[in-house]
């Protein structure tokens, strides 16, 4: 029995005569606080079982015990007891302990004007030295049953001045959109938070903060560092962001967090998932019900590759009523289903919010930046949208005809398709997607999807005009829908109707490049 439930016990049976006695006693003085005050830790003594070096205890805000949170070291996972009490053997790499957040407890976050998620502790002990770390919930008014969720695909910013305009263009058009919300919301960053300048990992933890929502984030290939040749590690980024692996819970969804950047010398990398992150995940998914929703988030995206332990992975899944995978990495803006597992996995490959590496105001594949916005209800995801930065949600179309021809000085590019061609860029679209042309009012018939998979717009801009390197600048655009009308004459409109029914419209024909260039 610890020592705050043998003295409850006691005041319980004998009344307060018996604990001013205790006290009295104790010559008015106890090793730790008296037991009225459940904000410190020293209230409760802890002898954990043999063998056990990471312990500590969860109270919530009342001062009572919180029992079946999930802690973790990042390799093995236990539950608290009936007391609050968690304990466990740590391993010898563990760097924090962190609580997976219940579902009816809020996330706590570093301080009211930063709204970092502050659900772990590090680990500063050697090697065998007994650890305790405790921690402090608040319980929610009502379950989160419906809530709004944003996906920030890379900044990765290189300088202040592409600070700035993440500032300014990303997180204020994301507040504007928080603005307008009802539930409750929150963030998940992608990844490549910077560019390879590790000095500005905090100044973006600031700005990532700086929402009414918590922004939980997940590392990428360019937030490693390391001295050269040696390989990068996720080190100093976890110094300021915590732990690599993590997990929570919000309403009926069970979010984790994985890095599955792998760098096999000081430059290059993979994308992969060890032996060790199956373990803890499969330790942290034997605590989550098969009704709930899994959204799994990581950087490298896993559509089609052949990524170490993929198939383990995927199989980790089966049988949750729903699962979303959500990935960046890529600068552009891709929707895949897994359909090898039951239920099928959909992943969300996120445009970046830096678009072309800040060298415009598009992606590779002519996607514009921007972020995701998810709407969850119970277990499920009830709609998503792109919401292209600095433009209206419904903006989710451009429209080019197939014989355009759009570059500059250092070179064309087109579509090298016949002149009464209509093209589509719709950036967001999967293949429940339907996509019309009507012509003069009329529909005359539905777009199909193109057998080009490059945005020749984007290519005129970037490699054309801004002399990019086309090796970067060529990217995978898997959205491209094309129609020949009957009268390439006629007043044309395209309607877009999206899985959810939604009904997004565009008429006018892009030709020149100042949508590109600025907003």
């Amino acid at each position: 029995m610890y020592l705050h439930q043998w003295v409850r016990s006691a005041i319980g049976k004998y009344g307060c005569v018996f604990f001013i006695a205790l006290l009295i006693h104790c010559g008015g003085k106890t090793e730790t606080p008296a037991i009225d005050d459940p904000h410190d830790p020293g209230v409760v003594t802890i002898e954990p079982e043999s063998g056990n070096d990471l312990y500590g205890l969860i109270l919530d805000d009342g001062g009572q015990p919180v029992q079946g949170v999930v802690v973790s070291d990042g390799y093995t996972c236990v539950q608290t007891d009936e007391e609050g009490v968690y304990q466990l053997k740590r391993n010898a790499n563990a760097r924090f302990v962190f609580y997976v957040t219940p579902a009816d407890y809020a996330i706590n976050v570093e301080t009211s004007s930063r709204n970092i998620p502050s659900f772990y502790k590090p680990i500063n002990a050697a090697a065998g030295a007994a650890v305790r770390a405790d921690f402090q919930l608040t319980k929610l008014p009502r379950k989160e049953s419906d809530f709004t969720l944003f996906c920030i695909g890379d900044p990765q910013v290189t300088n202040q001045g592409e600070v700035t305009r993440f500032q300014q263009e990303t997180i204020n058009d994301l507040k504007m959109t928080l603005s307008t919300l009802s539930t409750p919301a929150y963030g998940l960053s992608m990844g490549d938070v910077v560019g390879d300048q590790q000095g500005l990992l905090n100044s973006m933890k600031n700005i990532l903060g700086s929402t009414s929502m918590p922004v939980f984030t997940t590392i990428g290939n360019h937030d490693k560092f390391s001295s050269a040749p040696a390989p990068r590690t996720g080190d100093f980024f976890s110094n300021i962001y915590g732990p690599l692996n993590y997990s929570f819970n919000r309403g009926d969804v069970h979010f984790i967090c994985l890095d599955n950047v792998v760098f096999t010398d000081h430059t290059n990398y993979t994308g992969a998932f060890s032996e060790e992150q199956l373990t803890w995940l499969e330790q942290d998914l034997s605590y989550v019900p098969k009704d709930k929703m899994i959204i799994l988030y990581y950087h490298i995206p896993i559509r089609g590759a052949n990524m170490a332990n993929k198939d383990k992975l995927l199989k980790l899944f089966e049988g949750y009523a729903e699962v979303h995978f959500m990935s960046g990495h890529t600068h552009y803006n891709q929707n895949y289903i897994h359909t090898s597992v039951s239920p099928h996995i959909y992943e969300h490959i996120h445009g970046a919010a830096c678009g072309a590496w800040w060298r415009s105001t598009i992606n590779g594949d002519g996607t514009p930046n921007g972020y995701a916005v998810y709407r969850v209800t119970g277990n499920t995801i009830t709609e998503w949208y792109y919401k292209a930065t600095n433009y209206d949600k419904d903006f989710q179309i451009r429209l080019h005809w197939g014989d355009a021809s759009f570059g500059g000085q250092y070179g064309y590019f087109s579509y090298s398709l016949p002149g009464n061609t209509l093209v589509a860029n719709v950036w967001n679209a999967d293949d429940e997607w339907v996509i019309e042309v009507y012509e003069d009012g009329v529909k005359t018939g539905n777009m199909a999807p193109a057998a080009v998979n490059r945005d020749a717009w984007s290519l005129g801009y970037h490699i054309g005009v801004l002399n990019r390197n086309p090796a970067n600048y060529s990217q995978l655009c898997t959205h491209l829908y094309t129609y020949a009308p009957e009268n390439p004459r006629a007043d044309i409109k395209v309607l877009a109707t999206d899985r959810f029914g939604n009904v997004y419209e565009q008429h006018q024909l892009t030709t020149d490049f100042n949508a590109a260039r600025s907003y």
